[in-house]
């Protein structure tokens, strides 16, 4: 395959001539706005949205992280230094989400023929205006972008692909969920899946390395945890090492991200999602991203959105008032010195998603092993004693005794969480345990494609912590230093354990993965040991469980169940499903729950965790050894794992099979 890997320069008027006559080919020109005083000289190309269009409402994201779509009647045009426009997305409802191919002949972008028809990515020449599809049917599509050649070790040769986010369509025609990265060649074939969480992931843009930077939401599974972010994350093209970018730093969301000449990952951030998605700028460097967050702007009469690379340091942005009342406009920005120049504004329209028209680098191509027709990957740890700065201290060898694996399905998190209350501890059906070595390291092999949360266990079977979600993809061995390691630190060269035997088996069929929930699980054990008319079935308790009778109805079991997830107040359990923190049991953390405090006669918090107890939570033995129907030593493994898994009353009705 050719090399197109070639940059223009701003001076370069044989390639301006080239670019011009290239519009030329879409007819005549229409003066739009006088040459501007930023000094830009190359054509560009941007979407324009009309200034009366509303924002769809039903695209509102209840996490509070996601910009509505507000694309629809828009279009793309091609500007010249001269201020001439042309359209060049004739015969489209909707068209948005430009990108330039390498060698700057054609560009993808996201386009609808028809209001209410779904997205579909498309391929348009600048040269012949041909224009085709290129995402299947089957999915809502949006932000593509041409990425390098990806091979395997029997490739014939290597092929182009792109990347996009897409959203699964409903039987009405509608997208679902939340969007996901995926790629595909650029004749449509080869689908790939990229990221499996079970939140957004958006925003993709490809580094020189190779890498692809995407935003995508975070959250911790602790109960009482902050809210949940949008974070910068990195991955292969073909989905293989992700990995979290961008470090915790600066404000709760942060997407738009794109990359500069001179090494500034530019984003644009906020602390709460505007329906546009704009916020202030911000930047990492390359070199040292969980470090050297800083923000560019702090302009509280000002937001931003869309920035694209431009020459060095400089970027393409829109920007407008942060009262809203002008539209959004294209400005030169130059992150060095903070200097904002107006390129472009009319006020009928929102110019926005600015891109350069000429020529670029073509970033490093990958190689892989990800083969689509295996149905497993390896994940592997090197040390899980190596975890972040609240628990390293805490740990010693022994501590931790084996892993817990757990699968959050496709609607199991909206489900579980309900898309009413997303940050209500999210639900996970159990794959399996597998032993930690001394040395820390674990060896797993997994489900492929399968959002995953790896929970590491103390000699009780109580998760010390929870990681976020991550995956493998088909046939990848992927590693990780240790559990939540400094993102700067090279482990050192060791032969661990875990690695000189085979892969644990944990790779049961969907059909076999359980879901512990209290109706199924737990009402059982309570009923036989706890429940009794001598005990906490009898009116005379703080704690009284309605399960007595041999068949209780469905009530008394949603009674029993909002009782022990009553916060320490009294009041329904609705009002602290947000934290998932109860007077009995702590959606997601068991360690800290006072019912198995009771049920191993002590305080099993760790010391990394909140402080509770008092006297409203004195420990006696539960079952009292008079009772004479102490717990069996599977059931109360039973119900660690119930309350480690989320606590959930029954399986999330929409999670798929």
């Amino acid at each position: 395959m050719t090399d197109h890997g070639i940059v223009a320069g701003l001076g370069d008027r044989r390639w301006i001539g080239l670019l011009l006559g290239i519009l030329v080919v879409f007819g005549g020109y229409r003066p739009v706005v006088a040459r501007s005083e930023s000094g830009w000289d190359v054509p560009i190309i941007l979407t324009q949205v009309p200034r009366q269009t509303a924002i769809s409402p039903e695209r509102q994201d209840p996490s509070g992280l996601l910009r509505n779509d507000w694309f629809d009647g828009a279009r793309l045009v091609a500007i010249s230094p001269d201020g001439e426009l042309r359209v060049l997305s004739q015969g489209f409802h909707s068209a948005c989400d430009p990108n330039l191919s390498f060698d700057g002949t054609k560009i993808l972008f996201a386009g609808k023929k028809e209001s209410r028809a779904p997205w579909r990515i498309y391929e348009m020449g600048l040269e012949d205006r041909n224009v085709r599809q290129v995402s299947p049917d089957h999915l809502d599509a949006r932000n593509p972008i041409h990425v390098s050649t990806l091979f395997t070790l029997d490739s014939p040769e290597p092929w182009f692909t792109l990347v996009y986010c897409g959203r699964e369509l409903s039987g009405q025609g509608m997208p679902k969920g939340y969007p996901s990265l995926y790629n595909i060649k650029l004749d449509g074939t080869e689908l790939r899946k990229l990221t499996h969480n079970l939140g957004p992931s958006l925003d993709p843009f490809q580094m020189w390395d190779g890498r692809v930077i995407y935003s995508a939401s975070r959250k911790s599974f602790e109960p009482g945890a902050p809210p949940a972010r949008l974070s910068l994350f990195g991955i292969h093209i073909e989905g293989a090492d992700m990995e979290f970018y961008g470090g915790g730093q600066g404000q709760r969301i942060q997407h738009m991200t794109c990359a500069t000449e001179r090494g500034l990952v530019v984003f644009v951030e906020a602390d709460r999602a505007t329906e546009d998605g704009s916020g202030q700028l911000a930047c990492v460097q390359e070199s040292r991203p969980h470090v050297t967050y800083r923000r560019l702007t702090d302009d509280p009469g000002f937001r931003y959105l869309h920035p694209s690379p431009w020459q060095g340091n400089r970027l393409l942005v829109s920007r407008r008032s942060a009262d809203g009342k002008d539209t959004c406009g294209v400005f030169l920005f130059d992150a060095d010195q903070g200097k904002c120049d107006s390129v472009l504004d009319q006020p009928e329209y929102h110019e926005v998603q600015a891109i350069v028209l000429r020529p670029r680098n073509r970033p490093d191509g990958h190689s892989t092993v990800v083969n689509t027709k295996a149905t497993n990957g390896v994940f592997y740890c090197l040390n899980a004693y190596d975890a972040d700065e609240r628990i390293r201290p805490h740990l010693r060898s022994g501590t931790i005794r084996r892993v817990r694996v757990m699968e959050g399905m496709a609607g199991g998190e909206e489900a579980g969480h309900s898309r009413t209350n997303p940050d209500k501890p999210a639900a996970h059906r159990l794959i399996g345990e597998a032993p930690v070595e001394s040395d820390g390291s674990f060896n797993v092999e997994v489900p492929a494609s399968t959002p995953l949360a790896f929970q590491a266990l103390d000699e009780r079977g109580l998760a010390l912590a929870t990681c976020g979600w991550v995956w493998v993809q088909p046939k990848e061995t992927r590693g990780c230093i240790g559990c939540h390691e400094d993102p700067e630190l090279t482990p050192e060269n060791n032969y661990v354990q875990a690695l000189r035997r085979p892969s644990n088996q944990l790779t049961l069929a969907p059909e076999q993965r359980r879901w512990v929930t209290f109706r199924q699980d737990i009402v059982p054990i309570l009923r036989r040991s706890c429940a009794t008319a001598e005990c906490h079935g009898g009116q005379g308790t703080s704690l009284n469980l309605p399960l007595h009778t041999e068949n209780p109805t469905s009530t008394d079991i949603e009674k029993a169940y909002a009782v022990l997830r009553m916060p320490e107040g009294g009041a329904a359990e609705k009002t602290a499903a947000g934290s998932g923190i109860g007077r009995y049991v702590d959606a997601g953390r068991a360690r800290t729950s006072w019912l198995v405090w009771q049920l191993f006669g002590t305080n099993t918090a760790r010391p990394w965790d909140p402080v509770g107890g008092g006297p409203s939570r004195e420990i006696k033995l539960m079952p009292p050894s008079s009772h004479g129907k102490s717990l069996k030593p599977e059931e109360i493994h039973s119900l660690v794992q119930w309350i480690d898994s989320g606590a959930l009353l029954d399986p999330p009705t929409t999670a798929s099979k």
